[in-house]
């Protein structure tokens, strides 16, 4: 298995999927076609173990189809029973309430930790 590595651009998230454990998803995500986006990663994500896996997602702006995803990506990790430590750093720029209700519906809904990283515009 290799790292999957996707460019961000206007409208999509950078992505660093490291066969270390550590995945990464950052920027905006609103693709025009999510599902076409997405799907290497969820092929990744499915075929994917690792004893401590670090989850990083720091998402200025997602809609609605690219949320669908995400929790699909999370749900991959969380099934598989070989992954046994996972942590979601999930970040959301200061004042920012829809990302960080976003990020804790997502861990309402899935087995893995949650840690909130509020951080100041750049």
């Amino acid at each position: 298995m290799k790292d999957l590595i996707i460019k961000e651009t206007e409208k999509t998230p950078s992505v660093s999927l490291g066969t270390n454990g550590i995945l990464k998803i950052e920027g905006r995500s609103i693709p025009e076609d999510a599902a076409k986006f997405f799907k290497p990663i969820l092929d990744w994500t499915r075929e994917f173990t690792a004893p401590e896996i670090r989850i990083d997602i720091k998402l200025e702006y997602f809609n609605t189809s690219s949320s669908k995803f995400i929790l699909e990506m999370l749900r991959l990790i969380e099934g598989n029973p070989s992954n046994d430590n996972v942590l979601v750093n999930w970040f959301y720029e200061e004042g920012d309430l829809d990302v960080l209700e976003s990020g804790q519906y997502f861990e309402s809904i899935i087995g893995i930790p949650f840690k909130y990283i509020e951080y100041e515009e750049l």
